[in-house]
């Protein structure tokens, strides 16, 4: 089976892979592959809250995408709300011009088809099975349409394929570091719905709602698309959808609601939900998006960190394939930018993320009425400083309370924060700081988990 050569290949035609695939192009490489398991047409069509910044659709718009001729944009988010289980605290947040909800498909299809316009090829129906290293390159072996091996040669791998990657969970290039446990991802069942009648807290809102016993520290979403129409879901971890059904969540406590509700389309998947890896590099290899982790631990969102990670990953991938330097060390750029722009805060957000799925309803309806756990404003701090100077306020008044939860979680925070300010510059220091990394973790867990 003679093997086809490519500059760069790209596993996944998503959000992450299609901006990776995008960003090359335009610095210039000319042979690009781009791999998905779907056919073309249904690129895009995914289980997901449909949220994005407005300020990345502007981006997008601004760097080539038509995004508003192609009608993107469903509504744009006025408020957002955060429900306490006891569903008597409404922590209200005005977010104006900062969230918005979007044809999913529609935008899919829109950065796939302007991808394709950059000469970029594509393999759809195309499932990744294996590579090989050969010299200073890569063998990718694959299967499209089900029976037709192929096989592609590159320099490097832009692995975009999503929360199941197989680089990064199955061939061994990332180590124990890179795996998830079932606490560090939800399982999320949604539907898209018609509500005719809707009370007026669910116009133009996006409402969060908490409660360990229903969720078991995942959560509840109602996003309004405008029109009447909702995307409404349960997220659950996945530690506990043997016990706990994200769909008998959704059915029992949130369509039960209304009573004029026509479902437009529905399903379920598992989202990332914990701290960054490690790395993201390794010699020719390069992960973004789910593959990599990259989302917000506190609600597994994932559009605008795979958005960003692959546009900075396409636009290194030219300048090292072009200069042939495509060792771990040669990439590992891409760890410090992604590390910079969203490393520092997600990896403080993750302690939020262990907290909440370690407390019991009594006690966050406490946090939340008496606001020393102000969960809107923890999800709306998009700023680094701006969460670090959060958290240490809090902290003061945490390390009062009887509850080790809380008057151990400063301590975390502080180390956390230390640890995460000495993010190593090379991969030869990379071993014991992702060691202290992951124990920092794990030793909060144990302190507070439930079981």
């Amino acid at each position: 089976m003679a093997s086809e050569n490519y500059d760069l290949v790209i596993i996944g035609a998503g959000t992450a892979g299609c901006l990776a695939a995008y960003s090359a192009a335009k610095e210039g490489l000319d042979k690009i592959a781009l791999i998905d398991r779907k056919p073309r047409k249904l690129i895009g069509k995914k289980i997901c809250g449909d949220g994005i910044g407005t300020n990345h659709l502007d981006f997008l718009q601004e760097i080539g995408f038509p995004i508003k001729e192609n009608n993107i944009l469903a509504n744009t988010i006025k408020t957002a709300h955060i429900i306490s289980p006891d569903k008597k605290k409404n922590y209200t947040l005005p977010v104006q011009g900062q969230l918005a909800i979007i044809n999913r498909q529609q935008f899919g299809q829109t950065l796939l088809e302007e991808t394709l316009n950059q000469g970029v090829k594509l393999f759809e129906n195309t499932t990744f099975k294996t590579l090989k290293r050969d010299s200073k390159k890569l063998q990718i072996q694959a299967i499209k349409d089900g029976t037709e091996a192929i096989s592609l040669t590159t320099p490097l791998i832009i692995d975009g394929s999503g929360i199941n990657s197989r680089i990064r969970e199955e061939l061994g290039e990332f180590g124990e570091n890179a795996q998830l446990r079932d606490e560090e991802q939800y399982y999320c069942y949604r539907e898209v719905c018609q509500i005719d009648s809707p009370p007026e807290i669910y116009t133009d809102s996006a409402i969060f709602e908490f409660s360990y016993d229903l969720t078991k520290g995942g959560y509840k979403w109602f996003f309004s698309r405008g029109n009447n129409e909702y995307n409404m879901g349960t997220g659950v971890p996945k530690s506990w959808i043997k016990e706990t059904s994200p769909k008998e969540v959704y059915q029992t406590d949130m369509s039960s609601r209304f009573s004029d509700m026509k479902v437009i389309d529905g399903g379920g998947g598992f989202v990332p939900t914990r701290h960054p890896i490690p790395t993201h590099v390794k010699d020719n290899i390069i992960l973004i998006g789910d593959a990599g982790l990259i989302v917000n631990p506190l609600h597994g969102g994932g559009l605008s960190p795979s958005l960003a990670s692959g546009y900075i990953a396409g636009k290194i991938a030219a300048k090292q394939v072009s200069d042939e330097k495509l060792s771990e060390n040669d990439l590992w750029i891409f760890n410090e930018k992604i590390h910079e722009r969203y490393g520092l805060r997600y990896s403080i957000l993750d302690l939020y993320r262990i907290l909440l799925q370690n407390i019991p309803d009594e006690e966050l309806n406490d946090a939340l009425h008496k606001e020393y756990l102000p969960l809107g404003s923890v999800f709306y701090a998009r700023e680094y400083d701006l969460l670090m100077k959060l958290s240490r306020t809090l902290g003061e008044i945490w390390s009062q309370l009887p509850n080790p939860r809380f008057n151990r979680l400063p301590e975390f925070v502080e180390r956390v924060y230390e640890c995460t300010n000495k993010y190593p510059k090379s991969p030869e220091e990379l071993e014991p700081w992702a060691k202290e990394y992951r124990d920092i973790y794990a030793e909060y867990y144990t302190l507070i988990a439930i079981r």
